[in-house]
């Protein structure tokens, strides 16, 4: 699953070529001696200055999309019972942590836009498996458009990769949490 993270919006793009071409302007017209008498420390602090202002519009780019994308998780909620995750448009279906035999990461089946993505499935003890509407982001280059007779919903979370990485991992890491509470539960006390 190496997939290149969600790039940053377009106004940080923007601002990132727009200080790149003055950095480039101002260095090249300070090697052809057009401006002279200038500081070295004026000269520093200026360069300095387009730098902090491109990695601080990048930061924040990056954790608006990062908000964005956990904002989008309200699809999926864990919960005493079980996961709850969307079933169609407008139901939701709650799985038992008891049926739960793992959480993968396979080609989605009935959620998405079109497109085949990978999606947090929830393999059952019965050897089935339910999608959830949570996909991994890819570019949309690498991506193979779904069949057409297909039957999509198009409420799906795209998440980037590191993100979606993350959720399988905590829904792993509380799955067997669950699993192991029940088993302790279950076992006879020694006195």
């Amino acid at each position: 699953m190496s997939q290149t993270p969600i790039p940053v919006t377009t106004p940080v793009k923007v601002l990132i070529g727009v200080l790149l071409a003055v950095d480039a302007a101002f260095g090249a017209a300070l090697a052809l001696g057009l401006v002279r008498g200038l500081s070295p420390w004026l000269i520093g602090g200026a360069y300095a200055a387009t730098i902090l202002v491109a990695i601080v519009g990048y930061r924040a780019s990056r954790a608006r999309m990062l908000k964005r994308g956990f904002a989008s998780l309200q699809d999926l909620t864990i919960g005493d019972e079980g996961i709850r995750l969307p079933a169609g448009t407008l139901s939701t279906r709650v799985v038992p942590w008891s049926q739960i035999a793992d959480v993968n990461a396979r080609r989605s089946a009935r959620f998405g836009d079109g497109y085949l993505r990978d999606a947090i499935w929830l393999d059952l003890v019965t050897g089935g498996g339910v999608e959830s509407s949570v996909q991994c982001y890819a570019p949309r280059g690498r991506l193979t458009p779904a069949p057409p007779q297909r039957r999509q919903f198009e409420q799906t979370a795209i998440l980037e990769p590191a993100l979606f990485n993350a959720v399988i991992e905590r829904l792993r890491k509380e799955l067997r949490h669950r699993q192991l509470h029940a088993q302790l539960r279950d076992t006879p006390r020694i006195r």
